[in-house]
């Protein structure tokens, strides 16, 4: 029982970090948008994903090696080879690669760009990569060393600066894109020396050989994996870039903003999903329970798409300016895939009971692949609607092909129809969103107030929820209100 507190007030830290993390992002949005153009902003979003794919190749899957052997080493002095090692690794290969490419930037800025005018954004962007190698690998060591408190209050202090400097040189030095890259590089310099400090323990000026043969044995293997998963998120913005322009870029980049709220039950639930599905894997009626939390997430998080889908334009009118609204026409689809990518972690708990895992390995090439060619097909013909239509299919792809290894691994009577039909819903939501956009504020308001209750309406003419679910419903809003101390009213 205390281990288990243990693990829920660890996990409500590390959700403040992550939901710090969710909402200044949000709060950015109204600040950029309103000093670029959305050209300038997809080329803050294809730099930043740039620097995710560098930053994801140079940790060799280090992070997963180091995280498993930390406890199983010899001893202080050989844990702290062990990590000195991975970290001179990372950052290594991580200053490497950015040398690289600052020396070839004029060359990529035409590529992406169509001009060399990008050239010394995108060499301050890629040296974020190695400096936020290191500080992020200190902070992580934070995590690994159980102390929650000084990883949030370091993480969250990296991100506040990062975002405070960027605002600073942007907004009031009109230092442009340059600015938004360049305050978080500065932040990440100015967390190192707080970064070694607290980890100062855990540090040994020794290289081991061993070492590296070690982590690089778990996790190279990781390796496609990790870059199939980028390829699948991030891929559709330099399809986009090369039909498109930046500015397309930046109306899918804006669009996808419409769903921070909704990402934020998905994040804490992700966190939860694990120990819970874990704990009850001896229960007699385990796969029901996981059969029914399928369809309860659906219902949530339909919710939340059909939401984002039909007031993704009002959200965006308070958040952005009128240059960005027709970002709103993808915020639908961007929510769908964030419940997509959701449902891949429930349907797979039967490969990991059935401890056949290796099943998983086969999903991700496979929806990665098939999402080259959606890109390929769709965005050409529907720009940016396509670029979301293609990862929102490729989320799909990977989810259903896990569903099916799973259920042969591990049977689990998931209520299909039911959730089949609340996709439907959200997809029919956000046709008729991208409709009514097209009417008065006010009128359009109206109407989209009468399609929010039919999805609710319909939600039981497909008895998709019953007296089971509504009463499943009021009892957690008692429990809720009864733990702020009004259940005497209720």
């Amino acid at each position: 029982m205390i281990r288990l507190r243990t693990l829920v007030k660890d996990t409500s830290v590390y959700g403040l970090v992550s939901a710090t993390r969710s909402l200044v992002g949000l709060l950015l949005v109204p600040i950029y948008t309103r000093v670029f153009l959305p050209g300038d902003y997809g080329q803050i979003d294809t730099l930043t994903t740039l620097v995710a794919f560098l930053t994801l190749g140079a940790t060799l899957g280090m992070d997963t090696a180091t995280a498993l052997y930390f406890y199983d080493t010899a001893g202080e002095e050989d844990r702290g080879a062990m990590i000195t090692t991975a970290v001179a690794t990372r950052v290594g290969l991580s200053v490497l690669v950015a040398a690289i490419i600052s020396l070839f930037a004029p060359a990529l800025s035409e590529f992406l760009f169509r001009s060399e005018a990008a050239a010394l954004t995108i060499r301050i962007a890629v040296w974020t990569a190695p400096v936020n190698a290191m500080a992020g690998f200190l902070i992580e060591l934070l995590r690994l060393s159980r102390k929650p408190w000084v990883y949030a209050g370091l993480s969250i202090a990296n991100l506040l600066l990062g975002v405070g400097l960027s605002i600073l040189f942007v907004v009031c030095l009109g230092w442009g894109v340059n600015g938004a890259f360049g305050g978080l590089l500065l932040a990440g310099v100015l967390i190192l020396p707080a970064g070694f400090w607290t980890t100062r323990k855990l540090l040994f000026l020794r290289f081991s050989r061993a070492w590296l043969a070690k982590l690089l044995h778990i996790g190279l293997p990781l390796i496609p994996a990790a870059l199939g998963g980028w390829l699948i998120a991030y891929s559709n913005r330099y399809f986009l870039l090369h039909y498109g322009s930046a500015a397309d870029v930046g109306l899918l980049a804006v669009g996808n903003k419409a769903s921070a709220l909704l990402v934020l039950f998905t994040s804490a639930f992700q966190t939860a999903w694990g120990p819970f599905a874990f704990s009850i894997q001896k229960q007699e009626n385990a796969r029901l329970v996981y059969a029914k939390t399928l369809t309860y997430f659906w219902i949530v998080a339909g919710a939340g798409v059909v939401l984002v889908a039909l007031f993704a334009k009002e959200m965006l009118l308070v958040l952005t300016t009128r240059s960005y609204l027709a970002g709103a026409a993808v915020s639908g689809l961007m929510a769908l895939q964030i419940a997509a990518d959701s449902s891949y972690y429930i349907v797979s708990i039967g490969i990991v009971l059935a401890k056949r895992t290796r099943l998983l390995a086969y999903s991700v090439p496979i929806a990665a692949a098939a999402c080259v060619v959606f890109n390929l097909l769709l965005v050409p013909r529907l720009n940016y609607i396509g670029a979301a239509l293609a990862a929102m299919l490729a989320y799909f792809t990977s989810a259903v092909i896990v569903y099916f290894l799973s259920q042969r691994a591990y049977p689990v009577p998931y209520e299909t129809r039911k959730v089949l039909g609340i996709i439907a819903l959200c997809v029919i939501a956000w046709l008729a969103g991208m409709a009514t956009n097209q009417l008065n504020l006010w009128v359009g308001i109206g109407v989209k107030v009468i399609l929010l209750a039919a999805f609710g309406a319909a939600l039981f003419l497909l008895r998709i929820v019953g007296t089971d679910e509504v009463n499943l419903g009021f009892g957690w809003t008692r429990r809720r209100l009864r733990m702020m101390g009004c259940g005497r009213r209720v």
